[in-house]
């Protein structure tokens, strides 16, 4: 139980040392590169924007911070001969880094929940003050369309001239409503509008227009309108137009899910989308490979290959790890492989490789 302790304190020491060394240079080397924006903004900006920007941050170095905690603090206990002289007393290797095993699961699980929990948040709030200054020339956010053509579903089509997604209004609009195929509702409108009352109810409200109504016999009603609410079958919401969160990284599993729902009913193309569902499942569980990777490196002693020769091989393996996760991420979003082996792939292979690797180490 002590040395359970004294080898958690090493550990643990190393992980925050390395986190919190890794942040700085990360924030360093950010705000370097965005000096010219930063020269010309509030220090409340700069202080907003990094503060948002630290828990994504925390996600991309955990696996790294979690790799060289491990070769740093087992890998110098192995060659003070710590481990040598546990394994002698009748432990073995795998009792004795077992800590290490929860403390990396504990981690890919608190991973998966920020990313659920906190990073969609964060994430938004950092991209759109990036977005109100000259960053958005060169990555602007989508805040208005012309000219699109939008299904709802079966029953309901639309077509806008234009939209804000800012002020949720639409102008020169035509929305057809079919029933088993045949059209029977047809709104022109000069403006439409989303409308959210005080008791809750939230629609679309059309302005300046016609509602035409087509019979089964042929005929066809025509009624002015200036002002109608368009209520029944007609379930789209101005996030399904044009969504304040566009990218993966702003939205939590659910709200990717809606997303992609929405794509489907329009017909648009949904790869992208069910690729980054499918890795906002798997990407937390490198935390771990990548751990188990390093302990299997430096967990016993040899004379031949020093620390530093595995803490090479173990970068090259991680640096790998990450070239190989976003090929198969690119490949995904292309089409060549399916969403679930796209963002699986790469955790299938190194996990194998990790195992392998331990088991491999364990009975030397």
């Amino acid at each position: 139980m002590k040395f359970s302790r004294y080898l958690m304190w090493n550990f643990l020491k190393m992980f925050l040392i390395v986190t919190i060394g890794a942040i700085l240079v990360f924030a360093v080397i950010d705000f370097v590169g965005n000096i010219k924006t930063w020269l010309a903004r509030d220090m409340k900006d700069v202080g907003d924007y990094y503060f948002s920007y630290l828990p994504y941050m925390l996600y991309l170095i955990s696996p790294v911070a979690l790799f060289i905690a491990v070769i740093a603090s087992v890998g110098n206990m192995a060659r003070h001969l710590e481990m040598s002289a546990m394994q002698s007393s009748g432990q073995s290797p795998l009792k004795t880094l077992m800590p290490i095993f929860v403390f990396g699961v504990l981690v890919s699980v608190g991973s998966y929940e920020m990313s659920e929990l906190w990073l969609p948040d964060a994430n938004h709030r950092r991209l759109e003050i990036m977005e109100t200054n000259a960053q958005k020339k060169k990555n602007p956010r989508v805040k208005e369309k012309q000219n699109f053509t939008f299904i709802d579903s079966e029953k309901a089509s639309w077509f806008f001239k234009y939209y804000s997604g800012q002020n949720k209004v639409g102008r020169d609009v035509v929305l057809l409503i079919r029933e088993n195929g045949r059209l029977v509702e047809r709104y022109d409108a000069r403006i439409i509008r989303w409308t959210e009352e005080d008791n809750g109810a939230s629609f679309w409200m059309a302005e300046r227009g016609f509602h035409r109504v087509f019979q089964k016999d042929g005929t066809v009603t025509v009624t002015p309108i200036m002002r109608e609410k368009i209520v029944g079958t007609v379930s789209t919401r101005p996030e399904d137009l044009i969504n304040e969160r566009q990218v993966p990284d702003e939205m939590d599993s659910k709200m990717v899910k809606q997303r992609i729902d929405v794509l489907k009913r329009s017909g648009e193309d949904t790869r992208v989308m069910e690729t980054a569902l499918e890795f906002k499942r798997s990407a937390h569980w490198m935390n771990l490979i990548v751990l188990l990777i390093g302990a299997a490196l430096c967990h016993r002693y040899k004379r031949s290959g020093g620390l530093s020769q595995k803490f090479g091989i173990g970068l090259l393996l991680v640096f790998s790890y990450y070239i190989i996760e976003r090929i198969g991420l690119k490949m995904g979003e292309n089409g060549a492989l399916s969403p679930f082996l796209a963002a699986w792939i790469s955790h299938f292979i190194y996990s194998g490789l990790s195992v392998t690797m331990l088991y491999r180490s364990f009975r030397l």
